[in-house]
């Protein structure tokens, strides 16, 4: 099996060919899942596809910034065999889109080596990303919501009786018997090795590096928190809300499928201190999702199925894109019951968000400031591509245990427990010992203290 990336592609659009991109992009409203001009269905590895284009803007110290086109997938490794897939089976449509780019190959020099070497090219490279389960594949994904259709018809049509370990037994053999579902009896393969060699050696690696800066941080922490309560005093957010017209256009793109989409974009505040702490921040960011936050939580949300935070234009700017379950107010609400620390820490370094105190403090814990902030900051995505639109975190999860529940030996009141999980006693994995640990501390007092 695989381990999941994410890539971003970020390209400058001809300036003349802005507003004919956004028509031949178009909208989720306008056409859903139904957008056929990049055949995203034909990639094999792809979880999740979007396409988003960026007005020209200017940053904090009034340098232009061009509009940009914005690819964000999340695909099954490797790589390189997703480039190529995009290079070839959606090549016409990757000629159409990006031929609105600069410096795109002209049509007499179009290739799968030039579209890919394009693509390659313009790769921004993710700070952090937060996978639900490393190691969970498409495949995987698409094969246990078959198996787990399969059973519930084999329940709900009689087909097995007795007691609950009976009619697991009975389940078995059944699944046993057939060729296109005996998989199931044996458990997803994980990662390559060499994946997860590498990823132990990161976790020992930068957890010792961590541990050795943090004693000699420690030691000019007063200063640094000096510094940094000196920036947000100074600091003082616009405070001007988002236009009615455009929170009802990105109400609009809400709840076509079981899960929702999320691209926010802003700049970073000037001054070479929130550039640092903006890269240690991250860093963090980066060994919490791939060592800490990777049992299917962050910061104790369980709806998030993808999310990445990616600097881009030199550093000056970073988008944050996220898949997740619900409506975008639960999402808000969850992250400021939830995940307010996090949020502060990381998006506190951006232009206009909500004043801090010492970075996790208030913030978004000022709920009607960070209400106000937020949609003057999401970007509307014209084309978005979901491979099991119809599932959650949740059904995931639970169509994985399902799966896990035909191996070994149960007796009844276990073999009860997993039938459960075909009505409503399905429920989520527990987080790691770390994560566990961390989510206990009383974080929604800390933030709110000082509102």
């Amino acid at each position: 099996m695989s381990h999941q990336e994410a890539l971003t592609v970020i390209a400058e659009v001809d300036e003349a060919q802005v507003d004919g991109l956004k028509r031949q992009l178009g909208s989720i409203r306008e056409h859903g899942s139904a957008w056929a001009v990049v055949p995203f269905a034909k990639l094999t590895r792809l979880h999740f596809a979007q396409f988003v284009v960026l007005d020209a803007a200017r940053d904090l110290d009034g340098v232009p910034l061009p509009a940009r086109l914005v690819l964000l997938t999340t695909v099954d490794a490797p790589m390189s065999a997703h480039l190529d897939e995009l290079s070839t089976a959606c090549g016409e449509g990757i000629d159409a889109v990006f031929s609105h780019c600069r410096a795109y190959p002209a049509p007499a020099d179009r290739s799968p080596a030039t579209r890919r070497k394009y693509l390659h090219d313009r790769c921004v490279k993710s700070d952090a990303v937060h996978i639900n389960r490393r190691g969970r594949t498409v495949e995987q994904i698409l094969q246990e919501e078959r198996l787990r259709r399969e059973i519930n018809t084999m329940l709900d049509a009689g087909a097995v009786n007795g007691s609950p370990s009976e009619i697991r037994n009975q389940i078995v053999e059944s699944i046993r018997r057939r060729s296109d579902l005996d998989w199931a009896l044996q458990p997803p393969a994980p990662p390559a090795l060499s994946w997860r060699l590498r990823n132990l050696v990161h976790g020992v690696f930068y957890g010792l590096l961590a541990f050795v800066v943090g004693v000699v941080l420690l030691l000019g922490a007063p200063l640094w928190l000096w510094i940094l309560r000196r920036h947000e005093q100074r600091e003082k957010p616009d405070t001007t809300a988002a236009p009615a017209a455009a929170l009802q256009a990105l109400r609009d793109d809400e709840d076509y499928w079981a899960h929702n989409q999320f691209v926010v974009v802003g700049c970073f505040k000037p001054g070479l201190f929130r550039k640092i702490t903006t890269r240690l921040i991250l860093a963090v960011a980066d060994y919490a999702t791939r060592h800490i936050y990777n049992r299917g939580t962050l910061s104790g949300l369980n709806t998030i199925h993808f999310a990445r935070w990616a600097r881009f234009d030199g550093g000056r700017r970073m988008i944050f894109a996220s898949i997740y379950d619900g409506t975008l107010e639960s999402y808000m609400n969850d992250f400021i019951d939830k995940a307010a620390w996090g949020v502060n820490a990381i998006f506190s370094n951006g232009d206009g968000f909500p004043p801090t105190v010492y970075m996790v403090g208030k913030g978004i814990s000022d709920e009607k400031a960070y209400k106000r902030f937020l949609p003057t900051r999401l970007v509307h995505s014209c084309v978005w591509y979901s491979a099991y639109p119809h599932l959650t975190t949740k059904n995931i999860a639970n169509n994985e245990a399902i799966r896990k529940g035909l191996s070994g030996s149960m007796n009844d009141q276990q073999s009860a427990e997993w039938l459960a999980r075909f009505g409503t006693g399905n429920h989520l994995p527990e987080s790691g010992r770390a994560a566990r640990m961390i989510d206990s501390l009383p974080w929604d007092r800390i933030c709110r203290r000082w509102n």
